[in-house]
């Protein structure tokens, strides 16, 4: 689906959606040379990219990354591939699953990278459980938080890099703003509720659309003005056509003064749909 400019974010919010989400990005060249990255990266790269020499390194040697660029040259698919990435001076190992997507041919081609965390816990918890600040998603979004912003200055080149990213991302990504309503949703998003030959159905209403649970809904709506995370958290989202989407969520906000800017919401296909959902009750409802 191509986006017209109406769904597609500004470059200002296309900045605060990359540099700011709690899930790992990077764009790189065939060979692995970083064109930019944000902070989750870096918290699984063990550094900023100038610390690995300006390379993404996965299981610690370029063929790792190479393997999958050739996957991805011979027209296979990228997705919830388990990674290991490794500091370039042995500091410390993290394991993710990664979905990445070619772009462009030659010396223009670039792979754009979302990696996931591999987290045993999530966020919210349900409210008959004491948030543990110990655990490995609030450990994960509490390092993420902590690292410094990278420098994406907005420049034309920039711009031009991150529109490419959101309309080929492989994940679905989403930004939700005043009131539940859909500002933006990438290609990737569309799809994955099935409003690829209508994205005017789902794109400018409201959210609620898309939950099974809306009992969930609305107290994610509540955490999202407050700025809370919504980390490695299972829910079902509904196609177009009513069926239930199992989905992995991974969410921040931009929130001022008790209300929420706009979310930053990347959505993955859930590579365990038997498993069951995660729930909050936070009003008593039925799941």
């Amino acid at each position: 689906m191509p986006n017209d400019q109406q769904n597609t974010p500004s470059v200002e919010q296309l900045i605060d959606v990359v540099a700011n989400s709690s899930v790992g990005i990077a764009v790189t060249d065939r060979s692995g040379a970083v064109v930019l990255h944000n902070r989750a990266q870096s918290v699984l790269m063990g550094g900023e990219a100038d610390h690995l020499g300006g390379r993404l390194l996965l299981d610690g040697a370029e063929d790792g990354l190479r393997t999958l660029v050739r996957r991805l040259e011979d027209g296979q698919p990228v997705e919830n591939a388990e990674v290991t990435y490794r500091g370039a001076d042995g500091g410390p190992e993290r394991t993710a699953r990664v979905n990445a997507v070619l772009t462009g041919n030659g010396e223009e081609t670039r792979v754009h990278w979302v990696s996931r965390p591999e987290l045993g816990e999530r966020l919210p918890v349900s409210n008959d459980s004491a948030e543990d600040v110990t655990s490995d998603a609030a450990s994960w979004i509490r390092a993420v938080n902590e690292r410094p912003l990278p420098a994406l200055a907005p420049t034309k080149e920039l711009a031009d890099v991150l529109r490419e990213f959101y309309e080929a991302a492989p994940v679905a990504i989403h930004l939700i703003g005043v009131n539940g309503q859909v500002m933006h949703a990438n290609p990737a998003d569309v799809a994955l509720v099935g409003y690829t030959s209508a994205p005017s159905e789902y794109v400018g209403g409201h959210i609620r659309t898309i939950y099974e649970d809306q009992g969930l809904l609305d107290d994610f709506l509540g955490r999202w003005d407050e700025d809370s995370p919504i980390i490695n958290f299972r829910a079902n989202f509904l196609t177009r056509e009513g069926a239930p989407q199992p989905v992995l969520i991974f969410s921040t906000a931009q929130a001022e003064g008790g209300s929420v800017t706009n979310t930053r919401c990347f959505v993955f296909s859930d590579p365990e749909p038997q498993r069951a959902r995660d729930t909050i009750s936070a009003f008593g409802w039925p799941s």
